[in-house]
């Protein structure tokens, strides 16, 4: 490769004279094909750094070479005119200036083409470096950790024995209304517990009309594995009394969910196979890496299925890496070639339905179709071609802590553990169905079990910088994630369960991938530890004497607006199925103006799920809190709720209850407006129930009427009020071992995971005890909801 020297200085030039120490370089650079095994590793990683060295070498040069003057390597000397009327002279000049200019240009041009060709080559150099490097690497790690596990690994998400979604289209769904399935499973649910409930009430079931039987709601808090566990006593208890076999909806937020999801899968309803599972998986810290070696090692198709996602969108990552992005230096050939791609994809899923839809005719009708061989089945290569093209207009989600750790949940509660008689540890086994949330609609179609619904939230900040300034307009849109349908109940948008997690534009996915990960939900909904910095300071300040509490207030009023909108450690993030979604109204066209949405532990907002048990087009008539937050006395969640069924417009919330004298800790201005204007007077109210928890060892309180006037205009005829049955996790003298108390016990800590057999039943027989102590009034409240219920309905039937 040849080079034009300056006429004047030849090889002086130091942008010359770099170029040809690179040539030289590169010419004379020889790496050994074949290094000794003990040194391969280093003999790689030193070829790549001395290749990135002179990579940058070369980049600076062609940047020197692109800004400097170019006329002094042209031959044409400018005539300085004698005077200014030789205009001859002077057009003569201009136009060997302009000559000049362009031989200058020229010049520049040919020295850049060829130092790009050196770059090329150089790149290609560097691109086959790095695959040899990574290849070291590869034979140096588990084979569990190596391309083709995690390949395979991956290849779960796009299988359709576990995921038979793959072959059907999804389309968002706009409205507050609940979905067609969960208003037939309303019926069909009432049916089913229609004797159950007769007995649980005390009635003859020919008495009962099944429309009547009031819509019970399990609101199971946050509170980590305490609350897990907590929650499961609660419902052995209630199984034991025949009240959880009435109830009709399962709520969570946290560490509840984790109780409710191990229900909903393996045990099928049954508290009992849930405890027998959790006292042997809470043996062994989830976080334990020898532990989780062991898992990999000795489990490998199980644990495919259990990080099945995380390989998926560590993958789909590096596709987005080196996907071309959309600009004018995209080549005809990458639009063709990714085009290509796609088609190929495409063709391969219609072959797919053809071949499935031949099947189901020629099973029906033997002999009437001429049926082809089974397609090969659809490959993660084939998946991550396709999905190059959509990476240049849709962010692909990062991979956060929280897959890792909603991955590591599901191995530990969702995969059963079954003791064994001998000392080799619990036997583990898992279906491939639990992968999947909507799965869980097998149950719930036929009215067998309650429909689960878990929680999470979006940070709405409030300003497209995230401007602390605007700080005080952030607040928290609550998401629900039921087996039929993945949906955001302030902004009434909605997608089927087995689609979520598909990259969607206006409606429209843009390829098909596995539905998202059951383990990706659970991380997301118990991902406490993304907290705002606020909120990690408020769990200090709550810990606090009320004397250093007051020392604190001067603080945080002054890092109130900054420390509300950050969050140190990034929420679960990924596909916002609502991006770019046609709205009227100006909170959905907010949400889908982003291509990714982040979600977190709805305790951020509120550690019992109100929300999606408050929805009015839902009915819920009675909500059962089974409440294990910790600092319980001082929290804000009946005020928050307060907050949310007045900002909802919900009419049918009992205003003004609250269960403990104590005011919330550093209201919102919003929640202390709310509390002057509808607890003015009901402040002896409150110390009555507190009293009654505190002094008369009561541990359910009924609130079925509204204390304080409602902050809504007056409805045209008076609601039913919802009646709320609020059962704390609080020590019970009468129970075997009086002086336990969860608070201060350091095993219920919030993040420990792992606890003895004896710890688990301490807490779990708390739970029950205090249940049991209650049930005749929970059935009490349970049955004037039914009366209530069912003078309504006589009411507007004119009955």
């Amino acid at each position: 490769m040849s080079f034009p020297q300056s006429p004047e200085h030849p090889a002086e030039d130091a942008w010359y004279v770099e170029l040809l120490g690179i040539l030289e370089l590169l010419g004379a650079a020889k790496v050994d094909s074949n290094p000794a095994a003990p040194s391969q590793h280093e003999a790689e990683s030193s070829n790549m750094s001395w290749l990135t060295d002179v990579k940058s070498r070369l980049d600076t040069l062609a940047s020197q070479v692109q800004h400097m003057d170019w006329s002094a390597f042209t031959s044409f000397e400018t005539d300085l005119p004698q005077s200014t009327t030789n205009t001859a002279s002077n057009q003569s000049n201009a136009n060997k200036s302009a000559e000049n200019t362009t031989q200058a240009e020229s010049l520049k041009k040919q020295i850049l083409n060829q130092i790009g060709a050196v770059q090329a080559q150089l790149n290609q150099r560097i691109d086959d470096a790095k695959a040899a490097l990574e290849d070291v690497v590869q034979h140096m790690l588990p084979p569990q950790l190596q391309k083709a596990w995690v390949a395979e690994c991956a290849q779960a998400c796009i299988d359709k024995e576990i995921h038979p979604e793959l072959l059907q289209t999804t389309s968002v769904r706009l409205g507050q209304d609940i979905c067609k399935q969960e208003a037939e499973f309303q019926q069909k649910r009432a049916r089913h517990i229609h004797r159950s409930f007769a007995e649980f009430i005390g009635e003859p079931v020919e008495s009962i009309d099944p429309r009547d039987i009031p819509f019970i709601g399990i609101a199971g808090s946050g509170g980590g594995f305490r609350a897990m566990v907590a929650t499961l006593g609660s419902y052995r208890a209630m199984h034991l009394a025949g009240l959880a076999q009435c109830v009709t909806y399962d709520a969570a937020v946290s560490g509840s969910s984790w109780a409710i999801a191990a229900l909903h899968t393996y045990a099928n309803g049954n508290p009992l196979k849930v405890l027998d599972s959790v006292h042997e998986a809470m043996k062994t810290s989830m976080f334990s890496t020898a532990n989780l070696s062991e898992f990999i090692t000795e489990n490998d198709g199980m644990a495919k299925r259990v990080f099945a996602d995380i390989a998926a969108r560590y993958l789909l990552s590096a596709a987005s890496s080196s996907a071309p992005i959309d600009s004018q230096e995209t080549t005809n050939a990458d639009n063709l070639q990714s085009a290509s791609a796609a088609e190929s994809f495409l063709g391969r899923i219609t072959d797919e339905i053809s071949w499935q839809s031949k099947r189901a005719l020629d099973i029906l009708f033997p002999g009437s179709t001429q049926q082809s061989s089974k397609p090969a089945p659809l490959t993660m290569d084939e998946l991550l071609s396709a999905a190059k093209t959509v990476f240049k207009t849709v962010s692909v989600p990062p991979l956060s802590i929280v897959d890792l750790y909603g991955a590591l949940l599901f191995r530990k509660l969702i995969v059963q553990h079954l003791k064994q008689d001998d000392d080799k540890g619990p036997s583990l086994q898992l279906d491939s169905r639990w992968v999947r949330l909507s799965a869980q609609s097998a149950a719930v179609d036929q009215g067998q079990l309650p429909m689960p619904l878990y929680t999470a939230v979006r940070h709405f900040i409030g300003s497209d910088d995230n401007d602390p300034d605007k700080a005080q307009l952030s607040k928290y849109q609550w998401f629900e994630f039921s087996p039929y349908e993945v949906g955001s109940i302030d902004h009434g948008a909605w997608i089927p369960s087995w689609a979520f997690g598909r990259p969607m534009v206006d409606g429209h996915e843009q390829f098909k991938i596995g539905e998202v990960h059951f383990g990706g939900i659970l991380g997301a909904a118990s991902s406490a530890f993304c907290a705002s910095v606020k909120a990690m300071i408020m769990e200090i300040y709550m810990a606090v004497p009320a004397a250093v509490r007051s020392a604190m207030d001067p603080l945080l009023d002054r890092i109130e607006h900054g420390t509300e909108i950050a969050h140190p450690i990034p929420p679960y993030t990924l596909y916002n199925p609502f991006y770019q979604i046609a709205s009227s109204t100006a909170e959905l066209a907010e949400l889908g103006s982003k291509p990714l949405l982040s979600l977190m532990d709805a305790g951020m907002d509120n550690n019992l799920p109100f929300a999606p048990l408050l929805r009015p087009e839902r009915g819920v008539d009675v909500i059962v809190c089974l409440d294990a937050s910790a600092n319980i006395e001082i929290m804000p969640w009946f005020a928050r709720a307060e907050a949310w069924a007045s900002d909802h417009g919900v009419e049918r919330w009992p205003w003004g209850v609250r269960p403990w004298a104590a005011d919330p800790l550093r209201p919102s201005k919003a929640e202390a407006e709310l509390d002057q204007s509808t607890l003015s007077g009901t402040r002896s109210v409150r110390q009555s129930m507190n009293k009654r928890i505190r002094d008369d060892n009561i541990r359910c309180v009924v609130f079925d009427q509204p204390v304080a006037l409602s902050p809504l205009p007056k409805p045209k005829s008076l609601p039913r009020s919802v009646t709320v049955l609020y059962l704390p996790l609080l020590p019970n003298p009468n129970f075997r071992n009086p002086g336990f108390d969860p608070e201060t016990a350091d095993f219920c800590g919030t993040f420990n995971d792992k606890w003895s057999s004896e710890q688990v039943d301490l807490l779990a027989d708390l739970a029950s005890f205090n249940m049991t102590q209650e049930i005749e009034r929970i059935r009490e409240a349970v049955k004037v909801a039914y009366k209530r219920k069912r003078a309504h309905r006589l009411y507007h039937e004119g009955l």
